[in-house]
């Protein structure tokens, strides 16, 4: 059903965006559509949350029919009151991402959770669409000095720097787990909070998913002004991410905000390709994915070599994507380091083709406590079959670095 006609027909209805489904361990999380719809969702929980905290709900032993992430669902307000005569709503004070958990099992619920699926048209999805800057030809990355690669040991969650010398140049992605507390979040950020505000690196986001811009919630208004530019995806899917997007470009120079649109694809299947924004000849290259649903392969992704040495920042790629794009863009003889997709996760099939003269190095996988079954074991084989060393940051329990 088109947006246009759930407002019409179902104007009580309270829009959701669907984050995440386990339907094994009976586990929904989603967002709101926009602040609108959260606004309504107080309304009928006769309460006055606030907004600006953490507003995603997680739904815990739910048992009801299978849904789709990445997906809007409606939700009758008779679903809400069930859950508030129920009390069954808990407010989660020690989240940034995760406002309230609503468990199943307390209540009978009649009827489904989430009614019907919506889907927008090109109007409504030009309101999900960010303002800035499409063209990144005028960032200049200094790289001059001696590079070293950061993965970070953030738990479930992605969070890379490139180093020039001793200065921060590039973060990639600022996330961490989920379940990541205030306090945990906050850890991590002290950590480098005094360093980013000296150096001012850059900062790109591979995709909208909590995991990798947790972290950047977490920050205060210094630490977010640091980023001497912000690299997105221009299309923010919920309230989380649009107040986030908002909170960064209120902070930093429109001069200085990429919102990058999806490139257009043609073909309904096959390859999700990506496609360089910069010289393929640059030491850093940011590739660009063309749209798909699916916002983990259908996000933003880096490339970062010398002489010697090159790493592959992959985001929640699949390894058909790299191995097609990125990968004879490399083929010269040197080492190669690859910073495994989705946390060794659902990576599409394990095509990682050299092009003839690159030496596969190491293959490093972020990854913390999951439920998820992170990493799998069919890559975790191919990739020690493939590469020289293998090592993860659940194994090593610190950063793990890279000298180029």
């Amino acid at each position: 059903m088109y947006l246009k006609y759930h407002r019409r027909y179902f104007s009580d209805d309270v829009l959701v965006y669907i984050e995440e489904f386990n339907k094994a361990e009976g586990f929904v999380l989603f967002d709101f559509y926009d602040s609108n719809e959260f606004e309504r969702f107080t309304s009928y929980t006769n309460n006055d949350f606030n907004i600006n905290v953490a507003t995603m709900v997680s739904l815990i032993n739910y048992q009801n029919r299978t849904i789709r992430e990445n997906t809007y669902y409606s939700i009758k307000r008779e679903t809400v009151n069930t859950w508030l005569e129920s009390n069954s709503i808990a407010q989660n004070e020690n989240s940034l991402i995760i406002g309230f958990t609503i468990d199943m099992s307390n209540f009978n619920l009649e009827g489904e959770v989430f009614t019907h699926s919506v889907s927008l048209n090109d109007y409504d999805s030009f309101n999900h669409l960010m303002y800035g800057k499409r063209d990144i030809s005028d960032i200049e990355f200094d790289l001059s000095g001696k590079l070293t690669v950061n993965i970070r040991n953030v738990g479930q969650g992605n969070w890379n720097e490139i180093m020039s010398d001793e200065s921060y140049a590039v973060v990639y992605d600022c996330g961490t787990s989920m379940n990541a507390s205030k306090s945990d979040v906050r850890a991590l950020i002290n950590s480098r909070s005094k360093k980013y505000i000296d150096n001012k690196p850059s900062l790109i986001l591979s995709h909208w998913d909590k995991d990798h811009y947790h972290c950047l919630i977490g920050m205060t208004d210094a630490e977010l002004s640091s980023f001497s530019n912000f690299i997105c995806r221009d299309n923010v899917p919920n309230l989380t991410s649009r107040k986030l997007f908002s909170r960064i470009s209120s902070l930093i120079s429109n001069k200085h905000i990429y919102a990058i649109p999806a490139e257009a694809r043609k073909a309904r299947g096959g390859l999700t390709y990506l496609n360089a924004l910069n010289s393929t000849n640059n030491q850093l290259v940011i590739y660009n994915s063309q749209y798909h649903k699916d916002r983990n392969i259908s996000g933003i992704f880096l490339s970062l070599k010398n002489t010697h040495s090159s790493v592959i920042f992959s985001g929640d790629s699949h390894y058909s994507q790299v191995s097609t794009c990125i990968l004879p863009h490399l083929n010269f003889k040197h080492n190669h380091y690859l910073i495994v997709p989705h946390h060794g996760g659902k990576g599409g099939n394990y095509i990682y083709n050299n092009p003839g003269k690159i030496q596969y190095e190491s293959a490093i996988i972020s990854v913390g406590p999951n439920r998820y079954g992170h990493p799998k074991p069919k890559y975790v084989s191919a990739l020690k079959a493939d590469f020289r060393t293998f090592t993860k940051t659940s194994l090593t329990k610190s950063d793990i670095t890279i000298n180029l």
